[in-house]
């Protein structure tokens, strides 16, 4: 399908006995794809330290992104297209995702990874997914809006029953909005109380 760089899904090494949470991400930096897992560099330094401060053990959860390839130049504009601009590449888009953004569709050569994002999250069967980001928060929802949404919680398109806690990219927060880091241990502080609701 593609040669952009790779990195799967983590898989929990640790069984908790309690409901599961999953965390999805957009799609590998340089430091996941090289070392072929999610959450490894400055961003996953930043979501494990506050994973820990609220509770939750990274081990016993499922940690991907939306998209397993890196994107170029790390912009996940590169898995979407307006129908202009994919009718002018000649390119499909797989519309029954619904709009990321205002005028964006996923291209339909990418949608295959929404698909396994979903069977996975099937098979994990967590009670509360974090969405770190405005991609995961389209993916997991169907909605836009990550400022407006994020600290709420909504349901999960891919998952019935499971929850989805909004919430900003560790990224985000390390490109200048360090002001935001006590929204974000909110917002985990948050997914982790709907475990034991």
């Amino acid at each position: 399908m593609t040669d952009l760089p790779f990195a799967d899904y983590q898989q929990p090494t640790k069984t908790g006995a309690g409901p599961r949470l999953a965390i999805v991400g957009e799609a590998p930096g340089a430091e996941e794809a090289r070392r072929g897992v999610p959450f490894v560099g400055r961003s996953g330094q930043l979501l494990d330290e506050t994973l820990k401060a609220v509770g939750v053990e990274r081990a016993e959860c499922l940690v991907a992104n939306v998209f397993r390839h890196q994107p170029p130049g790390n912009k996940v504009g590169h898995f979407f297209a307006s129908r202009t601009r994919a009718k002018k590449e000649g390119r499909a888009l797989d519309e029954r995702w619904g709009p990321f953004g205002t005028s964006d569709w996923v291209l339909a050569e990418f949608s295959g990874e929404i698909e396994h994002l979903q069977r996975t999250l099937e098979g994990f069967a967590p009670r509360v997914i974090v969405a770190l980001g405005r991609t995961p928060l389209w993916a997991l929802t169907g909605l836009n809006g990550i400022m407006q949404l994020r600290g709420t919680v909504q349901p999960c398109r891919l998952v019935p029953g499971a929850e989805v806690v909004a919430t900003f990219h560790p990224s985000y927060i390390l490109r200048g909005q360090l002001a935001e880091q006590p929204t974000f241990l909110a917002d985990l502080k948050l997914a982790a109380s709907r475990l034991t609701a």
